[in-house]
């Protein structure tokens, strides 16, 4: 018999890039791991940043992304061609300075630079002594409230004014929505990508999403992944209980429930009516407040039949720190305005892998003391104590989100990990048993697709669970002993039935609920 193999794929959808393509919607592209900025390069990243008046001759800055380092300042200064060259004359001024040449001769030379994007300031060291002080210097170079910083003075050094100029164009690139947005997306991914390592047993593809295209994405993809089904869908979409929000938090539902597919998403603390999750404490028990009138779409939801199809998560993180004193780049010090978050469902993805790998099941992700995520950055809270997580939960408040249908995201005060204790699906049930049920389900169809057409019944037994024994040692476990599968034909001319029964150890599902499946062969 032909070896048994089911790779765990993955699908992720999300902001991958800034253009909707509403007419040719992008099928899922798969990341090959031995060259990950290929899927990069295929989706040809763009966009244009503005930049503040009087800056600079630009008053734009068009930024071409193909490797997931081109989110780095310093991959992004090397593969931009002026700000490359505005880096070169820098350092040129600097050398020429330290080398002994004369500030005047520096200035001729830097007045011919080809492609400098800025006017080079020189005033002789006497009519700069005439014209302002040193403390004059520095209120030009202060913005005040609602202003931009000033060009540098013809005071400062050469590589100054270049520097404070790369400075300032960085500042506006990381603090651009659109960038930061990229960023976060495909920087969850790379933390995933890190999570599965080289692993041919794993496949991970993405697909772009907005929330303006998700309802014809999930429409189109209903249709073209039902021969090539994935394993887990992740959907990095910040979801608020705005009444459009809930009708594609249903959609999200149905699509998973169509293809017996497990689906990942988050919500923001608007989804409470909050803005920050800090503001929680203001709040009633959990339960009883989803019981009030605004969530009754969430209410109709986490009761229909598709609920347990979709788990829900919550509270972000971070993975590395702002660029400044506690992340420098090597090229220009720069200090970046705000730390970059990252969505839970790529955290609750890279953890449901982490199972996989280390158990042969996605079922035993809430193990936090063997599977959790280390090496975060922090951040402070109340004070002087750090966490990498958006905020930290009580017990008491783990416990209402679970019985109210989400999965937080936790981390301990003063420690670099971050855990989920405790599962759920929006509709109450167990993720761990969906994914179960949906790997098993899906072996089950692969088996269907291979089998020599119209074997006998008993044949049929023999050879399922043969194929069911290999893929149990495949997962490095043997096939439990609650394993039971039947074959009957009640007429010549009907399809066989096939019944599987499991009752699986609480090594491969902790709950140790029994899994029983019937399908027309």
């Amino acid at each position: 018999m032909q070896n048994p193999l089911l790779p765990f794929k993955i699908l992720a959808l999300g902001p991958f890039t800034l253009q909707e393509k509403r007419d040719h919607l992008q099928e899922p592209i798969r990341i090959d791991q031995n060259h990950p900025d290929q899927v990069m390069e295929k989706l040809n990243l763009s966009l244009s940043i503005s930049l503040p008046q009087n800056l600079c001759r630009w008053d734009r800055l068009s930024l071409d992304l193909k490797r997931f380092k081109d989110f780095h300042p310093d991959s992004l200064i090397e593969n931009h061609p002026s700000l490359k060259n505005l880096l070169e004359a820098g350092r040129f001024a600097e050398e020429s300075k330290t080398g002994g040449l004369a500030d005047e001769e520096i200035y001729q030379r830097l007045k011919k630079w080809p492609g400098l994007p800025v006017e080079i300031r020189f005033e002789p060291t006497r009519a700069r002594e005439e014209v302002s002080s040193p403390v004059d210097d520095i209120l030009k170079m202060v913005a005040m409230p609602g202003e931009t910083p000033a060009s540098p003075p013809g005071g400062q050094p050469f590589a100054t004014q270049m520097n404070l100029i790369l400075q300032q164009i960085l500042g506006q690139v990381f603090s651009d929505p659109d960038f930061r947005n990229l960023e976060s997306t495909w920087q969850g991914l790379q933390f995933l990508m890190k999570q599965a390592g080289a692993d041919k047993d794993i496949i991970l593809e993405i697909a772009p999403v907005s929330l303006n295209t998700l309802e014809e994405t999930l429409d189109h993809l209903t249709v073209s992944l039902i021969d090539e089904l994935p394993s887990l869908v992740l959907l990095d979409l910040p979801f608020d209980n705005s009444p459009r929000c809930l009708e594609l938090l249903e959609k999200a539902a149905l699509f998973s429930e169509t293809l017996l597919v497990p689906t990942l998403c988050w919500v923001t603390p608007k989804f409470l009516y909050l803005d920050e999750w800090k503001e929680l404490g203001r709040l009633p028990f959990l339960p009883h407040y989803f019981d009030e009138p605004v969530f009754a779409k969430w209410r109709r939801l986490k009761e229909s039949s598709s609920s347990k199809w979709m788990a829900v998560t919550c509270n972000l993180f971070l993975i590395r720190y702002p660029y400044g004193p506690d992340n420098r780049s090597r090229s220009v010090h720069f200090n970046e305005s705000d730390y970059l978050w990252i969505s839970p469902v790529w955290a609750a993805g890279s953890l449901i892998l982490q199972s996989l790998l280390k158990t042969g099941w996605p079922t035993r992700f809430t193990e936090w003391q063997s599977i959790r995520l280390n090496d975060l950055a922090l951040h402070m809270i109340e004070g002087d104590r750090g966490i990498p997580t958006e905020t930290n939960f009580s017990e008491e408040r783990i416990d209402q989100f679970i019985r109210g249908g989400i999965i937080p995201l936790i981390s301990p005060l003063n420690r670099d990990f971050a855990f989920i204790p405790r599962e759920t699906t929006a509709g109450g049930s167990s993720l761990s048993y969906q994914l179960f049920l949906s790997r098993i389900t899906q072996f089950l169809f692969w088996c269907k697709d291979r089998f020599e057409k119209d074997l006998e019944p008993s044949l049929l037994e023999e050879r399922l669970k043969r194929a069911f024994s290999l893929f149990w040692e495949r997962s490095g476990n043997i096939l439990p002993r609650g394993f039971e599968v039947s074959a009957t034909k009640s007429k010549p001319d009907q399809p066989t039935l096939v019944r599987i029964m499991i009752d699986p150890s609480r090594h491969m599902l902790p709950s140790g609920a029994k899994v029983e499946l019937e399908l027309n062969w």
